[in-house]
Formats: C-alpha cells, sequence, structure tokens
C-alpha cells in the first residue's frame, strides 16, 4: 500500500516536468486542495488550471529544464486514507543547474473506488 502512494507522489512530480496538465489532474481527486504561498486552489479544474500557471511562469514542464526531486518520504496510511511527508528540491537544468527551491510537502490521499490512490490535498512550505 504505502509504496503505491509513494509511486504515485513520484509519478507527479515527474509528470510535473515531462507530463502534461491532463497527465497531472488525473492525479488528483475531483475536491482537491493545494495551498502554498500565494496560492490555494480548490478542486481538480482550478488545480490544474495553478498548475499550468505554474509552468507558464518557468517553474515546471518540459520545456522549463526543471527537475522535482521528493525525499525522505514518510507514508502513513489507514483504509482508503492517507498522509504523507516529504522534502523536495527544485533543481535547475542550468548552466549551471541549481537548487531553485527546498521545502516539504504535506500530503493527504484517498483511495478511489478503483483501488487507485489519489492527491486529495497538499500542503507545500518553502
Amino acid at each position: 500500500m504505502t509504496s503505491d502512494i509513494a509511486n504515485l507522489l513520484h509519478a507527479f512530480a515527474r509528470l510535473a516536468d515531462e507530463g502534461t496538465p491532463h497527465d497531472l489532474g488525473a492525479l488528483l481527486t475531483d475536491d482537491v486542495e493545494w495551498a502554498m504561498a500565494g496560492a490555494r486552489w480548490r478542486g481538480r479544474e482550478q488545480t490544474v488550471a495553478g498548475l499550468t500557471r505554474m509552468r507558464e511562469l518557468g517553474h515546471a514542464g518540459p520545456e522549463s529544464g526543471n527537475r522535482h526531486v521528493i525525499t525522505n518520504l514518510e507514508v502513513h496510511a489507514t483504509g482508503d486514507h492517507a498522509t504523507a511527508l516529504s522534502y523536495f528540491l527544485l533543481v535547475s537544468a542550468g548552466p549551471p543547474a541549481a537548487i531553485v527551491v527546498a521545502g516539504s510537502y504535506r500530503d493527504e490521499l484517498e483511495r478511489g473506488r478503483d483501488g487507485h490512490w489519489l492527491l486529495a490535498r497538499r500542503e507545500v512550505t518553502t
């Protein structure tokens, strides 16, 4: 169970760098909540729009050359609900390559009827 959650969070980080906003939206609950400095989004549509804006600003997406790296992942799951705590680094491709931002994620996840885990809430702290 915890490896499924870790895989979801790592896939989300990879898709932030290499995928499309639609790919990211497929990993979110309909009523997802996202909170970070300067932004608070509710619902899948608003969150995907916010993540799209982050790409337009050059923070993510294939054109940015950036990489989201997740470390120190702790997962606590009970039934169909889980909490995950992790650190993240946003690394620029450079030149020279550099850590642009370091912070932490506090995630809440829910297992859907199909058995797959989805991100229900993310709090980003930098």
